[in-house]
C-alpha cells in the first residue's frame, strides 16, 4: 500500500481515533476521552492481549515482512492491486449473503451490478470498471455486519496468534466469510498455491501500516486497539459509503460547517504584484502581510492548519513498486537511517540523512513539529527540497517526543526550552560527527530548519550558540514558532477538550470524522487538483487536532512513567493520562523550583530578543492568523525581527506549508549557500 500522498498524510493519524465517548454523566476530570472503551467494552484480557500482540510483533520481523518483501519485490504495485481486485470479485457471494440478511436490498442491487461489470467489462476483476465507468464503489459487506444486524452481541476483545485484533462476534463472522468464499472448495495443489499467493498479496498492504505504527507510537499495541474499534464501527454503520457520508454532509447544520467569526480575509496593504504574489510596502513595525495567498478560501484557522497536509508537491514515495518492495527506490526510501549517543548508558538515537556526491556540500537539518519522529512525511518532502538545491539533508524527530526522551539523560523529561536545547545541540554536533568521519565530509555551510515547535527549537538553538560563540550553525529558519509556549499550551488544551462541546452524541460526530478522513483520501485527486476547501467543519478540525495533539503527549507521558517503573499497570497509567493536558505535563514533571509565570517568561521568544536584533543569519515564517500565536506577539516579533521576519495573511499555523508562493520563497532562501558556494569554485 502506498503512503497517503495528500490530505491523509497528517489526517490518517486520526483514523486510529473513533470510537466512543461517555453519556451525560461523563467524568469532568477527563481532559482526552478514551476512545475504544465503549466499542470494545473493558480490554479484560489486556495483559494477556499485551503479550500476544507482541508475538505477533516479534513474528512478523522474524517471518511475515520477509514473506511480503519477497512477494511485493516479484510483482509492481499495479499488478498487486489487480490480483486484489480479481479476489474481491471472487469475494461476491459473502458480500450478497450478508447484504441478504441485513435486509438492506440497495446493497445487494448494487453489488450485483458490480459483480457483472466487473466479471465481463472488468475482465474477470481485473479493472474495477464498476467504479471507474459507473461510479460503483465497493460496498465491502462481510457477515460480521450481518451478525450485528441480527443482535449478537460483539464479545470481548482479544489478540490471537497471527490473526490479531478481534472479537467473538469478529471471529464467528470470518469463518462464515471463509464458507462463502468460493475459492475454499477448489481442492488441489495448484488451487492451494494460488489461495496461499492471494492471501499474501491480500496482507502485504499491512506491512507500512506496522511500520508507521512502531516507529510513531510508543504503544502500538494501545494504538491497534483503537485502530480494530473505529474500523469495526465504521463498517457497521456503513459510514465507509461514500453516497452515506455525502448524506451526512448535507445533513448538516450550517452552522456547524463555518466558523462565520473567522472566514474574513485578512486585509493587505501593497500594490507590488507578480502573479499571485502581493508583497507589502508598508513600514517594517506595521503589522500586515508581506504575502498575499490569492484565493486562498480561509475556514477557521485550525481547519486552514490541516491544509498542510497537502504539502505533497514532490512525490518523494513515486514508485511503480510496493513500499515494502526491493526494487521501490524512491526518494524516501534512498534516505539512509544511522544513529548516535546522546546520553551515556542510554538508548541511541536514531537519525536520518542522504548525501550529495560531493563531499563539501552544503548540509541542511531539519527538525519536525511537536510530538513527530524521525521518519515524518514532511521532513521527507522539506529533504527533498534541500536535496534538489544540493544539499546534503540530516533529518531528526522533535525533542518534545518519545524517543527523545529514552536517548537523553534518565529521569530529565523535555520540554524546558533552555534545556532541552543542550541535548539537541549535542546531537547536532554528533550526528554531524558521524557523517564527516564515516563518508570523509566537509560541511562548509550549514542550515537549520524546523516547522512549529521544532522552529520554535531552531530559534533557541541560534540563541545558544549566539550565546556561546560557536558556528556550527550558519543559517536558521523558523516555521511558525510558538512565541511563548504557554501560550500555544493553553490553545492546544482548549482545542483537546473541544469534544465536550458535543457529550450526547459523541460516538456518532467522532465517527462520521473519521469515515469522511477515509473518504477524502479516497478522493483525494479532487482536493489536490481542485483544491477550494476541506471537507470539515470547524469542530471535525479540532477533534482531529485534538487526538493528533493529545496522542503525542500521551506517548510522551507513557514513555516517561514506564522509565519510572516498568511494571506499572497500563489500564491505570492511561486512567491519568486521559485526565492530563499540556499545561498538566508541565506543572507535573517541570516546574520543580519554578512556577508556571516564570517558566513562560523563560521559555518565551522575548528571552531571545537579543539574538533577533543582533544578527541576520535566520529567517522566519508566519502567518497573521496563526492560532498558536496572537497579534500582540506577532508585533514583537517584527519589532525584533525587521525584514527577516515574513508574514502571509493566510495560513494559520503551517497551513501554507503547500502553496507555491511559500515554496517558492523558501528555495530562494535555501539557494543562496549553493550559489555563493559555487561562486567560490
Amino acid at each position: 500500500m502506498k503512503k497517503i500522498i495528500s490530505l491523509v498524510l497528517i489526517l490518517n493519524l486520526f483514523y486510529f481515533n473513533c470510537g466512543i465517548i461517555f453519556a451525560q454523566d461523563f467524568d469532568k476530570s477527563i481532559k482526552h476521552p478514551s476512545y475504544y472503551s465503549l466499542f470494545l467494552n473493558d480490554d479484560k484480557y489486556e495483559n494477556l492481549n499485551r503479550r500476544i500482540f507482541n508475538f505477533n510483533l516479534k513474528m512478523n520481523r522474524i517471518f511475515v515482512k520477509k514473506v511480503h518483501v519477497l512477494w511485493a519485490s516479484l510483482f509492481p504495485d499495479f499488478t498487486i492491486n489487480a490480483l486484489n481486485r480479481i479476489y474481491s470479485n471472487i469475494e461476491y457471494p459473502k458480500r450478497l449473503i450478508s447484504s441478504l440478511l441485513q435486509h438492506d436490498i440497495e446493497a445487494v442491487k448494487h453489488e450485483t451490478k458490480r459483480f457483472l461489470i466487473n466479471t465481463t467489462l472488468g475482465v474477470a476483476g481485473i479493472i474495477d470498471a464498476a467504479d471507474k465507468l459507473f461510479h460503483l464503489e465497493l460496498y465491502n459487506e462481510d457477515m460480521e455486519q450481518a451478525l450485528a444486524k441480527c443482535k449478537m452481541k460483539c464479545g470481548k476483545y482479544i489478540v490471537l496468534p497471527f490473526i490479531s485484533s478481534t472479537t467473538t462476534r469478529d471471529l464467528f463472522g470470518r469463518f462464515l466469510d471463509f464458507a462463502l468464499n468460493p475459492t475454499t472448495y477448489i481442492a488441489s495443489p495448484i488451487a492451494a498455491a494460488i489461495k496461499m499467493g492471494l492471501l499474501i498479496n491480500r496482507t502485504a498492504y499491512i506491512q507500512p501500516m506496522i511500520k508507521m505504527v512502531e516507529s510513531n507510537f510508543a504503544d502500538p499495541y494501545d494504538i491497534a486497539k483503537k485502530f480494530f474499534g473505529v474500523e469495526k464501527y465504521i463498517k457497521l454503520s456503513n459510514y465507509d459509503r461514500s453516497n452515506v457520508i455525502s448524506k451526512l454532509e448535507e445533513d448538516y447544520d450550517e452552522l456547524d460547517l463555518v466558523d462565520k467569526g473567522q472566514t474574513q480575509k485578512l486585509e493587505v496593504k501593497g500594490q507590488l504584484k507578480n502573479e499571485n504574489l502581493i508583497v507589502n510596502e508598508s513600514d517594517e513595525d506595521d503589522l500586515k502581510a508581506d504575502i498575499f495567498l490569492s484565493d486562498y478560501n480561509p475556514q477557521n484557522p485550525v481547519l486552514d492548519s490541516m491544509r498542510t497536509a497537502l504539502f505533497d508537491i514532490r512525490q518523494t514515495d513515486k514508485s511503480i513498486w510496493s513500499e515494502v518492495s526491493i526494487w521501490n527506490r524512491n526518494f524516501n526510501k534512498k534516505i539512509k537511517t544511522a544513529s548516535v549517543e546522546i546520553s551515556k548508558g542510554r538508548n541511541k538515537y536514531n537519525f536520518r540523512y542522504i548525501l550529495q556526491k560531493d563531499k563539501f556540500s552544503p548540509l541542511a537539518i531539519i527538525f519536525p513539529s511537536v510530538g513527530e519522529g524521525v521518519n515524518n512525511t514532511h521532513s521527507n518532502i522539506l529533504a527533498k527540497m534541500f536535496f534538489d538545491e544540493g544539499y546534503s539533508v540530516l533529518i531528526f524527530g522533535n525533542h518534545f517526543q518519545w524517543e527523545f526522551l529514552q536517548s537523553i539523560d534518565k529521569g530529565y523529561t523535555p520540554g524546558y526550552i533552555k534545556d532541552d536545547v543542550k541535548y539537541i545541540n549535542i546531537l547536532v554536533n554528533n550526528a554531524i560527527s558521524y557523517l564527516s568521519k564515516k563518508y570523509d565530509r566537509v560541511f562548509l555551510k550549514r542550515t537549520a530548519l524546523g516547522t512549529s515547535l521544532g522552529a520554535y527549537a531552531v530559534l533557541f538553538l541560534a540563541n545558544e550558540q549566539f550565546q556561546e560563540g560557536s558556528n556550527n550553525i550558519d543559517k536558521f529558519i523558523a516555521i511558525c514558532p510558538p512565541f511563548e509556549l504557554t501560550y500555544a499550551i493553553s490553545k492546544m488544551d482548549k482545542i483537546i477538550e473541544a469534544w465536550k462541546n458535543y457529550p450526547n452524541d459523541f460516538r456518532e460526530k467522532t465517527a462520521i470524522t473519521t469515515a469522511k478522513v477515509m473518504n477524502a483520501y479516497k478522493n483525494k485527486d479532487k482536493y489536490v487538483n481542485n483544491f477550494k476547501t476541506l471537507p470539515f467543519s470547524n469542530y471535525e478540525a479540532k477533534l482531529i487536532s485534538a487526538f493528533v495533539f493529545h496522542q503525542k503527549l500521551s506517548d510522551l507521558i507513557y514513555t516517561t512513567e514506564l522509565e519510572q517503573n516498568p511494571k506499572i499497570d497500563k489500564k491505570e497509567l492511561y486512567d491519568a493520562i486521559y485526565k492530563m493536558n499540556f499545561e498538566d505535563y508541565m506543572r507535573k514533571y517541570l516546574l520543580e523550583d519554578k512556577d508556571y509565570e516564570e517558566l513562560s517568561k523563560e521559555s518565551s521568544i522575548e528571552s531571545i530578543s537579543d539574538f533577533l536584533i543582533s544578527k541576520d543569519n535566520y529567517k522566519i515564517y508566519h502567518s497573521l492568523d496563526d492560532y498558536l500565536t496572537n497579534k500582540d506577539q506577532l508585533a514583537l516579533l517584527r519589532k525584533y525581527c525587521g525584514n527577516k521576519l515574513v508574514l502571509f495573511n493566510n495560513g494559520a499555523h503551517l497551513g501554507f506549508l503547500y502553496r507555491d508562493e511559500f515554496v517558492n520563497e523558501l528555495k530562494k532562501e535555501i539557494q543562496k549557500d549553493v550559489s555563493n558556494k559555487k561562486a567560490l569554485d
